[in-house]
Order: structure tokens, then sequence, then C-alpha cells
């Protein structure tokens, strides 16, 4: 088994202790990863109770100390309830000895690793994710808190649950009562998969396309580091942590006279290597990036002389209609565009050895990164910008090319001042053939960026990239993005419900010019918007010229008190059902007590008897 991890964990940007503990173990030899397998722990200290980092830690360290003692070859799921016995005792009696009247408590998840499978043992609400190569996300564990309770008694709706209150209530943890109920799950694991273990202060502002995404595009230090940037950027308050573990390697185990043994089948065979040239034409001379679904490697082109980026998918993804309707598209709509400031695809006659997609190479930095390292950006700089894009999506949209995924890290700033739009993996074309697979909704997108018919679940169309160039204008401007929430769907909510806040009041050196230009945008009706991208280009040309319509003074916050009112709702809800059904049994009982009782019928004999009696 070849596995490659990574965990990151940060006290977020409210706290100042961090309360998460995170770690990861495996063997030195291939004959220890079948016999003991590798481990994951991830512990998220309850502090309310005191002591939450201490907890949190010491629960690890126990559960991952008991198991290297533990026999290699006793059951997994034996293992399991062994490490969170001992872990429970541990903080249990650490909280006694501390002679405070709340007792110390931590969540803990652990992943074990042996053989074909992940079995994982969970007790709170830390989640463990299970992506396939082909971008099916599972959540394997249950959350143990009062909100989940809610949500399978179908008192809340998923959106609701994730930002209830009682969502922080669990009603299981590690070191508060000397015996622990664990829950234990097994699934089977193939190469190209990737295992998550996440705390819930990042699980609860991301969504779990964003993770899916994240985790099969990028390696797993920089999974962990985005997922994080992104939770924080969205205001998370609490602790966050994160374990990425990719499967690079999954040994087959066979018998043979009994005995069992392994054969390795690696996911990286096949794979293009540097110094092979595809289709007697790009040599392959270096790796730029590599994520969990494709390399993408620096090559010359030998037919140009031209030195350019290729693309080239794993094999595990070359036979998988998801992925592979994906790459089709992203080269389809790349080769219809002819722009410069889209990404040009270099194209390739004939019929290829394999998919890849051969593209400029391009050196600078993306918009998010430029923005992360400014802050906000000059007047002037997110004008030029902008006007550029919509240069960009002019060309796009007369092409019948609606990009829906606009957003900072799909526009490279080129280190000669240009800039590129790229990936059009999830773009609409109506000129091409409709596609349809799974992971793929009409609504996909962005929450920080969609526009509200997205949230809706629509298509859209050029006016849905104007609403987001508008809101990627507003965060270059402004240094924030439009719409704020504790997660995702309060963002996408906000966006139906109501209107961002004026951007002078976050930058007053924004004129009322540039100001109305990106609230007609971002309008929420697609009417009231610009109807092109030209008819936008030509006011961020010339701000000066924009009439000003008083937009800034008809907006409206974001309403909140109806989800609100759902969340009292269904907690009131579950505070009656106990209510209600005692008040049904009482009214059963003291119904019975009452009913009159019906004096019992003389035997058959005794009225024989009588009439005997009275016949003689």
């Amino acid at each position: 088994m070849k596995l490659t991890y990574s965990q990151l964990s940060s006290a977020g940007p409210v706290r100042q202790t961090n309360e998460d503990w995170c770690w990861f173990w495996e063997p030195q030899n291939q004959d220890e990863y079948r016999t003991r397998g590798a481990v994951a722990a991830l512990a998220d200290g309850v502090g309310g109770h005191g002591g939450g980092d201490v907890a949190s830690r010491l629960a690890v360290e126990v559960a991952v100390r008991r198991f290297l003692e533990i026999k290699p070859d006793a059951r997994v799921k034996q293992t399991l309830d062994r490490m969170f016995t001992s872990a429970n005792i541990a903080v249990y009696d650490r909280g006694m000895a501390r002679r405070q009247p709340v007792r110390m408590a931590t969540t803990l998840t652990v992943s074990i690793f042996r053989g074909e499978e992940v079995t994982v043992g969970h007790v709170g609400d830390c989640r463990a994710y299970l992506i396939s190569k082909s971008g099916d996300v599972e959540q394997i564990t249950t959350d143990h808190n009062y909100a989940a309770a809610q949500l399978k008694l179908g008192l809340l709706t998923p959106e609701e649950a994730s930002t209830s209150d009682l969502r922080c209530l669990l009603t299981r943890s590690i070191g508060k009562d000397i015996t622990v109920q664990v829950d234990i799950y097994s699934r089977p694991i193939r190469n190209g998969s990737v295992l998550v273990q996440c705390s819930d202060g990042l699980y609860a502002h991301v969504t779990e396309q964003e993770i899916r995404e994240t985790v099969l595009r990028a390696a797993p230090a920089d999974a962990c580091r985005q997922l994080i940037e992104l939770a924080e950027k969205r205001g998370t308050d609490d602790n966050l942590s994160i374990q990425v573990i990719a499967i690079d390697d999954v040994p087959v185990v066979l018998y043979h006279l009994g005995n069992p043994y392994t054969e390795r089948v690696n996911a990286m065979h096949g794979e293009s290597e540097i110094g092979q040239v595809l289709d007697d034409r790009f040599e392959l001379t270096d790796v730029i990036s590599r994520s969990g679904m494709a390399s993408i490697y620096k090559a010359r082109d030998r037919q140009t002389g031209q030195t350019v980026a290729v693309k080239v998918p794993f094999m595990q993804f070359e036979s998988d209609p998801a992925f592979f309707s994906r790459f089709q598209r992203e080269e389809e709509i790349g080769r219809l565009l002819d722009h410069p400031y889209i990404l040009h695809f270099v194209p390739v006659d004939g019929k290829k050895s394999r998919p890849y997609i051969a593209m400029e190479l391009l050196e600078g930095q993306t918009l998010r990164q430029r923005m992360r390292n400014a802050g906000s950006l000059s007047v002037d700089e997110a004008l030029t910008t902008a006007s550029r894009v919509c240069e960009a999506l002019e060309h796009m949209h007369k092409h019948q090319i609606v990009h829906r995924d606009l957003k900072p890290e799909n526009i490279m700033v080129c280190q000669d001042g240009s800039l590129r739009i790229m990936d059009f993996g999830i773009a609409k074309a109506a000129a091409l053939r409709r596609l349809t697979f799974a992971g793929l909704s009409p609504a996909m997108g962005t929450p920080d960026y969609m526009a509200p018919e997205q949230v809706k679940g629509k298509r859209g169309d050029a006016r849905t990239d104007i609403y987001s160039l508008g809101a990627i204008l507003y965060e270059m401007l402004t240094g924030a993005a439009p719409f704020e929430g504790a997660n995702p769907y309060l963002i996408m909510n906000a966006r139906l419900v109501g209107d961002p806040e004026a951007p002078r009041k976050r930058n007053p050196q924004i004129s009322p010019q540039v100001e109305e230009i990106i609230l007609r945008a971002m309008e929420r009706e697609p009417i009231d918007r610009y109807q092109s991208a030209a008819e936008m280009k030509a006011d961020l040309d010339h701000p000066e010229l924009v009439e000003l319509t008083g937009r800034h003074e008809r907006l409206r916050p974001p309403s909140r008190w109806k989800a609100r009112w759902r969340m009292i709702r269904g907690t009131l809800l579950m505070l009656l059902i106990p209510v209600v059904v005692f008040a049904l049994f009482a009214l059963v009982f003291f119904a019975f007590r009452k009913a009159p009782v019906s004096p019992e019928p003389a035997s058959t004999e005794h009225y024989r008897s009588v009439d005997h009696r009275t016949a003689r």
C-alpha cells in the first residue's frame, strides 16, 4: 500500500487556543502495512468543558499508542474498539483528577488503512469523507449532535441543520462518561480514492463539492491549505483541522493454498513520464504540477519549437465517463475560442494515443493570489482587469458559451500584464452536445460568485457571468466577498433574499460611478443587469460617464428571520414531541381508570341451577 498524506490544523482567526489535535502513522515496510496498516486520528476538544486542548491531544496519543501495542494481525474492529476504550478512560481519568464540576471531553475519529479497506471509528462531530476517483463523495460518519438528531427526524433541512445552534451540543464524546459507544464503518478503497477527515470548524464553512474539487485537483498539502484558507475567509470562529490521505497504491489480497499474499496494482502504472513524446510531437520535459486527477507537464512542441503545457489525466480516469466527459468538454470549448484573454489551446490533428490537452504555457499568478498578496487592488487596476475580462466574456458569449464558474482562481494574471480566463469544465455551450453526468448540475459554481439563478438551479446565460464578474470586482475593490456567512448555504441564500453591503461603505475611495457599475452587474434579477459584457465594458472604460440611479439607496440587507424562525420552529417541535407523547399516554391511562367495570356474567351452570330450582 502507498499513501500520500498531509494534515493542517489552525486555531482560526478568532480563537487564541487550538483545541484540535491530529496524527498520522504509517509502517516502514509493506509487510507491516499488510498486518497492521496505517492510522490517521483527529480529535476536536470540547472547549466548553475546559481543557479541550489537553483532552484532544491525550485522546489521539493514547489511541495511536494503543494501536501500536495491539497484536498486528488482530481484527481491525476489535483494534478500534480497544483504541477508543483506552482513549475514553484516559480522558475520563484526567478529567476526574482535575476535580472540576464539568469533566473534560473531546471528539475522536480514527481511520485504519489495511488491505483493501479503510475502517473508521467515530465519536463526536468530526467527519470522514471518502471521495472516489470519479468524484463521488460519501460522508462515512454520522454527526453526534442534536442538530443531526433533528435532521434525522425531518425537523430540519440540511441547510438549517448546518446553521442550527444545536450543532454545538454533542450527544456523544470521549471522556464525558466512563463508557463510550463507538460507530465503526468499513469501506473498500481503490487507487485514486481520497479520504478526508476534518473538524466542524472546516466543513461547516465549505461544501462537499468544494472539498471534492480541491482534493481531486490539488496535492494533499495544497488541498489542506486551500480549504482552511477558504473556511477562514468565510469567517469561521472555530479551530480548523483537516487530514487528506490520497490512496496511490492498493494491494490486491490473493490466496494460495489458504495463505494470503498481496499483488500490488500501482495507480501510476502506465502514466506519462519525463522524456516521453506524445504522438511524436509533444516531448515532456518537466512536471509543472500534479493533482489528484491529472498531471500538467512542461513540454516542447516539436512541430512549432514552442514550449507548451500538456495536461494528462491519470490512466484510471480515462475510463471514467464523468471525468472524461468534462475533460472532453473543456477541450472542445477551448478549441472554439481564439482570444488574447482566453487560455489558448494548441490544436492537435488526428487521433491521439491517449487523452490530453495541449495549451499555451503561462507564467504569472492567479487573480486570487494577486488579491491575497495585495488585499484590495487599486481602482485603476481593478477596472482594467474587469474590462479585459469583459472583452473575453463578450467573445465567449458571441460563440454561445457561458463560463458559469468565473472566479479569481480561474483568472490568470500573466507576467506581461495580460490575463487569461481558464477552466471551462462546467461551461455551457449551445453549439455542443448537452452533457449530463454524475457530479455536474446546472447550479454548479462557487458559492461566493454564483448568480441567484444558479442558486435556484437554473443553467444561466451570459448575464450569469456578468453577475460573477460584478462579485469579483466587488472583492477586488473592497477586499471582501459581497456576501459573507457562517457556511456556504447562508452565502448562497443571502443573494436570494437581499443585497450586498454598499461597496463605498467598505472602501470610501470607490467613486459613486464605480459603485453603480458593481451594483448593476450584481442585480438579483438578470433583466436588471448589464445585458451584455460589451455594455459593462463601456462603463468600465469610461466610469465618469456612468449615470447614477441611486442603486446604493435601494439596497436591502439579507433577511434572516425566516431561516431563524425555521430553526426555532424545529427546536420547539422537537421539544413538544415528548410532551405530546406523554399527554396522550396520560389520557389513555386515565380513560381506562375511569371506565365502568361491567359485571361478570354468571356461568351457564349457575343459570341451570336457578332454572332447576324454579322448576321445582
